[in-house]
C-alpha cells in the first residue's frame, strides 16, 4: 500500500515536472488576459508542489508573475524564501505587491512577518490595525494567530504594557467565549506574567503563570520565569524546582521558537544555566546564614 502510493507520487511529480517544461517553451506576449491569468495560476499550482525555496519551486514562480503581474497568490508565495532566507528587499517587494493586489488576503499577514522577522513592532501594527478596516466587526487570524494577540506582542515589543495587556486580555476573552479557556494560546498568559514580572509584580506574575500552565504543562520557559518570580519571592526551594522542570522541558525541546524566527523573550540554554547558579549562590548563603 505505501509502495503505491510512493509510485503515484513519483508519477505525479513526472508529471508535474513535464507540465513545466511544456508551460516554458510557451510565449506569453500575444495571449489574451484571461489566457495569461489562467496560465499563470497554472506556474503558482504548479510551484505550489515543489518544496518552497527550490530552484524549480522559484523559477515557477517568477514565470507566473512575468506572465501576470496581479497574481498576488504568485508574488506571496515568491516572498517567503526571501523573507526566510533574510533577503529584505525582494521579500518587502513581493509581499507588498500582493496586499495591494489583495489587502484582505495578506494585510494581516505582512504584519505578522514585520512582528516576528524584522522586529517592526510599529509597521507590524499598521498592517493588524488595517485588518479591522478590511473585515468589519470580525477579528481576523493571520498565520492561525489573532490580530488581537499579535497585537498584544507588538505593544508589549514597544514597551506599552498597559496596551500590550489590554489587546492580550481582549484575546483571551474572546477566545474564551468562542471556544473555551482550554484552547487558548497559553503564551498570552506567559507573556502577560512576562510583564508582570519586568515592572516587579511577582506575585501577579505566578498567578499569570500558573494559569498558562493549567491546561498545558507547556514551555519551558513558563517554568523558567515561575522560577524567576519565586527567587524575587525568596521561596528558594520551590524555584529550584521549578528551573528543574524548565530544564527538563527545554532538553526534550519544549520552548518556544518560530519557524526561522526567534520567538520574543525565547530562553537559551545558558539562561538556564545562570539561574542555576543563581539558586546555587541563594543556597549557599541560606547554608551559611
Amino acid at each position: 500500500m505505501v509502495s503505491s502510493k510512493l509510485f503515484f507520487l513519483s508519477l505525479l511529480l513526472i508529471v508535474v515536472l513535464a507540465g513545466c517544461e511544456q508551460l516554458s517553451n510557451e510565449t506569453y506576449h500575444q495571449m489574451l488576459p484571461d489566457d495569461r491569468r489562467k496560465l499563470s495560476s497554472q506556474y503558482t499550482q504548479l510551484a505550489k508542489r515543489l518544496e518552497s525555496g527550490s530552484s524549480k519551486n522559484m523559477r515557477l514562480l517568477e514565470k507566473a508573475v512575468r506572465i501576470n503581474n496581479q497574481n498576488d497568490q504568485a508574488h506571496f508565495e515568491l516572498s517567503l524564501p526571501y523573507l526566510y532566507n533574510g533577503i529584505y528587499d525582494k521579500w518587502h517587494y513581493h509581499i507588498s505587491k500582493a496586499t495591494e493586489l489583495n489587502p484582505q488576503a495578506w494585510q494581516g499577514w505582512r504584519g505578522y512577518y514585520k512582528l516576528f522577522y524584522l522586529r517592526d513592532y510599529g509597521a507590524a501594527l499598521f498592517d493588524l490595525d488595517a485588518t479591522d478596516t478590511l473585515t468589519i466587526d470580525q477579528t481576523d487570524y493571520a498565520h492561525n494567530m489573532s490580530v488581537d494577540y499579535l497585537r498584544g506582542l507588538c505593544y508589549m515589543g514597544l514597551g506599552n504594557h498597559d496596551k500590550a495587556r489590554e489587546y492580550l486580555k481582549l484575546y483571551i476573552e474572546k477566545e474564551t467565549k468562542d471556544v473555551g479557556r482550554k484552547f487558548i494560546d497559553e503564551t498570552a498568559f506567559l507573556y502577560l506574567a512576562i510583564m508582570a514580572y519586568d515592572e516587579g509584580d511577582f506575585d501577579q506574575a505566578l498567578d499569570d503563570i500558573n494559569e498558562s500552565i493549567l491546561y498545558e504543562e507547556g514551555q519551558a520557559e513558563m517554568y523558567f520565569y515561575r522560577a524567576k518570580s519565586l527567587v524575587e519571592l525568596n521561596r528558594f526551594s520551590e524555584a529550584k524546582q521549578a528551573v528543574q522542570k524548565a530544564d527538563s522541558l527545554f532538553n526534550e525541546g519544549r520552548y518556544l521558537r518560530g519557524y526561522f524566527h526567534e520567538m520574543p523573550n525565547q530562553i537559551y540554554k545558558q539562561d538556564l544555566d545562570q539561574l542555576k547558579e543563581k539558586l546555587k549562590a541563594n543556597q549557599i548563603k541560606e547554608d551559611l546564614s
